[in-house]
């Protein structure tokens, strides 16, 4: 019964996100603050792994920022996982703030919703600050992809390389907190199930709980779109089921991607 009242719980925040972002489409269409996006990447990678199963994914998103600081948006990305191809939609809303010389920080919430299996659903809060050249932030999620507390700091940054390119860079550390339940791991059995993975499939519940993801590239400003050519990798140690979504062998991968923005 707990856990019927936690599916039913979790169901009526997706409801209410996806409501609440639909919203602040729809009146930011109203307004001049309003930006977009629309692209497509050769493997949709999200801290580290792949969640297109290393398949190319198509993206939009549409954001929205008042004068005021407070800001919001909807990203959605076509998702590939265990042989089920869906979308992930996350709304997300916050407040910022940016002095005169261009520092600025800021708070926010997000929600992350999978139409393959809503059980991977998961709130996330964070804050940040802007420097010059390197953006900061904390993020904690209690129930991240439907398994474990999160914690996950990250750093980006870009360097001018001429008038059109730019080098970029990213490092981002997640500490997970102990299971509660299995997570999803790669199947240990000879025939396993389409995509490679099970739930409740052998992985080790070790002390180890943090991993790193690294991704550096560059990327070019054309009349078409935007080009970006990153390679990104994953170090999660003995993280396993702590840090899902987990997968022994997707530790590395090049990612060439191409956003057309509004």
């Amino acid at each position: 019964m707990r856990h019927a009242g936690k599916e039913r719980q979790r169901e009526q925040w997706t409801r209410r996100a996806i409501v609440a972002a639909c919203a602040l489409v729809f009146a930011s269409l109203a307004h001049a603050q309003v930006s977009g996006s629309v692209g497509v990447v050769s493997d949709y990678r999200y801290r580290g792994y792949s969640l297109s199963d290393g398949d190319p994914a198509l993206q939009a998103s549409v954001a929205y920022d008042a004068q005021g600081g407070l800001y919001g948006g909807l990203f959605a990305s076509s998702v590939r996982y265990a042989g089920d191809t869906g979308a992930q939609f996350v709304p997300y809303f916050g407040f910022a703030r940016r002095d005169a010389k261009g520092r600025s920080w800021d708070v926010g919430v997000r929600w992350s919703h999978f139409t393959i299996d809503d059980a991977f659903d998961y709130g996330e809060v964070h804050a940040g600050v802007t420097l010059r050249r390197v953006a900061l932030r904390l993020h904690y999620a209690p129930d991240y992809v439907g398994q474990v507390s999160n914690l996950y700091a990250e750093a980006d940054g870009s360097v001018r390389l001429g008038e059109r390119a730019r080098a970029l860079w990213h490092v981002g550390v997640s500490h997970s907190g102990s299971a509660e339940r299995v997570a999803y791991v790669q199947d240990p059995d000879p025939y396993p199930t389409p995509g490679g993975y099970a739930n409740g499939g052998g992985g080790t519940q070790g002390s180890d709980r943090t991993r790193v993801d690294l991704r550096a590239g560059v990327a070019f400003d054309t009349r078409v779109c935007d080009v970006q050519l990153t390679w990104q990798y994953v170090d999660d140690g003995n993280a396993a089921a702590y840090a899902a979504p987990w997968d022994p062998n997707d530790r590395a991968g090049w990612v060439l991607g191409c956003a057309k923005h509004w």
